[in-house]
């Protein structure tokens, strides 16, 4: 029988993807943390109001979560997300000894997750679907950036210092422009230079990111997570100083063919590594090793 999951109200998109799998029953409940999240609206789920009965496993990545699932499911499994290996970021000591594992969306930061850990960390690779429909256009940057305080503050300065100069326009909650709804960020897919990553190399996976490499939109920035394993070296899209991230950026903009090689390469990595299949593997894996 599938086991029945629950998840706490978190990274809608993440969710929007994890719902899909046919390897649980995967629902979406408020758990707590979530008053400030403003990507709710992007949900293509039902969020519940009554707890699921028969829970066997919950996902959490916050204390509140913790508190609330082993509250109203004493008896089901805790699993603890984990989205980047930022030291803040991992599963704090004292809660260890209240789940059962953790769960992570990059194989580097399960490495990092578990290095000195009693409980296992399992990987999980997110599904996207590799489907073309970016179309180049001159001198258009863009980027996303939700709950800046969350995240790394090394895009304060990297990001001004790569675009200097440079149209980019720069969305999420807290930032001027605000949310990208679905209709922004398809019309900014669909005809633009490039994607604009600030993420760092202990980020964990890059959900935008790899929403506009599924597209064919080339993406700039540094390496991140997996990505130096799985993309090919002369994907010259991501590098690791200031200088070449500005080259790329500039070339990116102002060279077609060069976008659109990045984008070829892009869509290829997709459909090898990003496909359903090992989606459910990885979550029937992860479900099989906890005992479901």
């Amino acid at each position: 029988m599938t086991p029945r999951v629950v998840a706490a109200l978190q990274s809608p998109t993440l969710l929007n993807i994890l719902i899909q799998s046919s390897a649980w029953s995967l629902s979406v409940q408020e758990l707590g943390d979530h008053a400030e999240l403003k990507e709710t609206s992007l949900a293509d789920f039902p969020i519940l109001r009554r707890p699921e009965e028969r829970v066997e496993l919950v996902l959490v990545c916050s204390p509140d979560h913790l508190f609330n699932a082993r509250k109203i499911w004493p008896r089901a499994k805790i699993a603890w997300l984990i989205h980047n290996g930022r030291q803040r970021s991992l599963l704090p000591p004292e809660h260890e000894d209240k789940i059962d594992c953790m769960l992570c969306f990059s194989d580097r930061v399960r490495w990092l997750a578990e290095s000195g850990r009693q409980k296992p960390a399992f990987f999980v690779s997110p599904y996207y679907e590799a489907k073309q429909s970016w179309s180049w256009s001159p001198g258009i940057l863009w980027n996303l950036r939700n709950r800046p305080e969350t995240r790394s503050d090394d895009a304060d300065g990297i990001l001004p210092a790569i675009t200097s100069g440079l149209n980019l326009r720069q969305y999420g909650q807290e930032q001027e422009l605000g949310l990208a709804t679905p209709q922004i960020k398809q019309r900014l897919i669909a005809s633009c230079s490039a994607y604009m990553s600030y993420l760092h190399r202990s980020a964990g996976f890059g959900l935008a990111e790899h929403e506009c490499l599924a597209a064919g939109v080339p993406v700039i920035g540094d390496w991140w997570g997996d990505m130096e394993d799985e993309l090919p070296a002369e994907y010259w899209g991501l590098r690791h100083n200031l200088k070449a991230m500005r080259d790329s950026a500039v070339r990116v903009c102002e060279d077609e063919s060069g976008a659109r090689e990045l984008s070829s390469l892009g869509l290829e990595y997709i459909r090898r590594y990003r496909t359903k299949d090992r989606m459910d593997d990885s979550i029937a894996e992860m479900l099989s090793r906890i005992g479901l």
